[in-house]
């Protein structure tokens, strides 16, 4: 939770449509992804949770036209992900770039009001497979700049690039989980099976919150707790939790 909004991690690899040999054919992975959506939403309204417009980040991978049109006519949201440097765009002023020339280009960039040194740029453009689409530059010191795309929206620059770092922020603590529960010796073979570890997951997210709370009483960032659950977890006292041991 932050900010009023609710956050829902969700993270997935799943193996080929129609794989060769052993194993009968599943879902895409897009349109596996617009069912999750699809029923996560409809779930939470079921129970009487009345939820805004989503903003859903995802990788790179997520950026499918289809995927992003389902969720604006559907859900009335958005789906925002990170630009590739192939992408073409055609800008307010006619010119034709690729996402390349966005990163290379200068640009008359603004500073971030809540992030210091901090600079983007946010503009509307054509793109051939998306159509009308917004997208924010993002410039910070020490990192490679890099875009964010989503279709054409009324959401500022900083709204954009602050939903973004959540993402950000969900898949580092993810990293830990995956370290912590040793996730990619679980193959899921069903997708039965596959929401039952996303429960096993959120409930370890659970744990690990509560013990960060426990251990570091909220002097550290979520940075410095998560690395010192990750390498000093087996020192955890679990009486708190009522747990014998986690492993």
């Amino acid at each position: 939770m932050g900010d009023g909004k609710l956050v829902v991690p969700v993270d997935l690899a799943i193996r080929r449509p129609d794989p060769v040999g052993a194993g009968a054919p599943c879902r895409d992975k897009l349109t596996w992804a617009q069912t999750m959506i699809d029923d996560r939403l409809a779930a939470l309204r079921g129970r009487g949770l009345e939820l805004p417009p989503p903003i859903i980040t995802g990788d790179s991978w997520f950026s499918d036209s289809k995927l992003m049109t389902h969720i604006r006519q559907q859900h009335q949201g958005t789906l925002l992900v990170e630009g590739k440097v192939t992408y073409s765009f055609t800008l307010a002023d006619g010119r034709q770039v690729k996402g390349y020339d966005l990163l290379e280009g200068e640009w008359p960039w603004r500073d971030h009001p809540w992030e210091p040194r901090v600079r983007y740029v946010r503009f509307q453009a054509k793109s051939p497979t998306y159509g009308a689409v917004t997208v924010v530059m993002v410039d910070e010191p020490g990192q490679e700049r890099f875009y964010l795309l989503c279709l054409e929206t009324t959401l500022s620059g900083p709204v954009l690039i602050r939903r973004w770092r959540r993402r950000n922020w969900i898949e580092f603590v993810f990293r830990v989980l995956k370290h912590l529960l040793a996730t990619e010796s679980c193959q899921a073979h069903s997708e039965d099976a596959y929401y039952g570890h996303l429960v096993l997951r959120l409930m370890a997210s659970f744990v690990l919150f509560y013990t960060s709370r426990v251990i570091c009483k909220g002097r550290l960032t979520m940075e410095e707790i998560s690395f010192s659950l990750k390498h000093y977890w087996r020192f955890v006292d679990m009486a708190p939790l009522e747990l014998q041991a986690l492993s």
